[in-house]
């Protein structure tokens, strides 16, 4: 495939993509995807393990609670 034809078909699938996320934000769905994301990676996260109880770490010679 020539550069020619990479670069347009580059072209019209950025051009697409614009126009498609330019779409989604305007009708206000982008956010809605945003925060359902949010939420699932938030709910998807494991508790750490804090078996020592409330320890401070100690991170370069400063207390970080």
């Amino acid at each position: 495939m020539s550069v020619v034809v990479m670069l347009m078909i580059f072209g019209w699938s950025t051009c697409f993509a614009m126009i498609g996320f330019c779409a989604l934000k305007d009708s206000g769905k982008l956010l809605k995807i945003r925060r359902s994301m949010a939420l699932w990676l938030d709910n998807s996260l494991t508790p750490a393990d804090d078996s020592a109880g409330n320890e401070r770490l100690v991170r370069g010679g400063a207390n970080i609670q």
